[in-house]
């Protein structure tokens, strides 16, 4: 198994809020995501249209249940499935995957907002015991929007979230208060790079201005002790994992 994260990225995350783990996927790795997602059709044909308080559009393609498919095979994987295990300090199960797509030019913003604010407790998990994972499926920079958190934010806790165009956004007035405490921080990434984040990190990302896309892969994990204690449309799934090799070894 390779690439779990180290005891230094654990402390970082507990004390951020999150951690980025550079080269978490290799190049070649990375080229098998980019090649199934850059000529999968059903990802726009799945798609839902998210506007900003703007009313600009970002692409979502979002899914729950897993399979043998390239793209389970990362949220499956031990690499990422026992990092997240790490972080969390138990047994975890997966809730969602989902890819973002922000394109050239016209990719909308995402308002500053917690998931644990806007969907997990909504969706009758009782802790913030969830985190998110973010595979960068190709560059994310300032000038494509990348996504931006306040360092330390998660330990305010849940703050109440409203609706924002299309989207939840966290209460503006914690927003502005948090600000004054905790630094911005610009999460760049190479493909490959991946963000480890607290569901109760604040985290944001601006439209995208420039002429290059900006994609990426978030699954997000939730620890077993905090199954959802009422159904809903999110559907407790034991994570069934699998070696890290089954994505090179993967064929259509």
């Amino acid at each position: 198994m390779a690439n779990l994260l180290t005891n230094e990225q654990i402390a970082e995350f507990h004390g951020n809020g999150y951690v980025i783990a550079r080269g978490f996927y290799s190049d070649e790795e990375v080229a098998k995501l980019q090649e199934k997602a850059f000529s999968d059709d059903s990802l726009y044909k799945n798609a839902w249209d998210k506007k900003d308080a703007s009313g600009t559009v970002s692409k979502v393609s979002l899914w729950q249940d897993l399979g043998d498919d390239l793209y389970s095979l990362f949220p499956r994987g031990e690499r990422m499935a026992k990092s997240a295990e790490l972080l969390l300090d138990e047994p975890v199960f997966h809730t969602t995957t989902k890819i973002m797509m922000k394109e050239p030019l016209v990719g909308g913003a995402w308002e500053w907002h917690q998931d644990y604010g806007y969907w997990c407790y909504d969706n009758f998990h009782l802790y913030p015991k969830l985190l998110s994972v973010m595979i960068a499926i190709n560059e994310a920079t300032e000038e494509n929007g990348c996504l931006e958190v306040l360092k330390g934010s998660h330990h305010i806790g849940r703050i109440d979230h409203s609706k924002t165009g299309d989207q939840k956004g966290a209460d503006l007035r914690s927003v502005e208060e948090a600000l004054k405490y905790h630094e911005l921080v610009k999460v760049e990434l190479k493909p490959g790079d991946t963000l480890f984040f607290h569901c109760n990190l604040l985290h944001k990302s601006n439209q995208n201005r420039s002429e290059n896309p900006r994609w990426a892969m978030i699954s997000a994990y939730c620890a077993e002790s905090n199954k959802p204690y009422k159904e809903n449309s999110l559907i407790y799934r034991p994570l069934e994992t699998v070696s890290d090799e089954a994505i090179l070894a993967y064929t259509e």
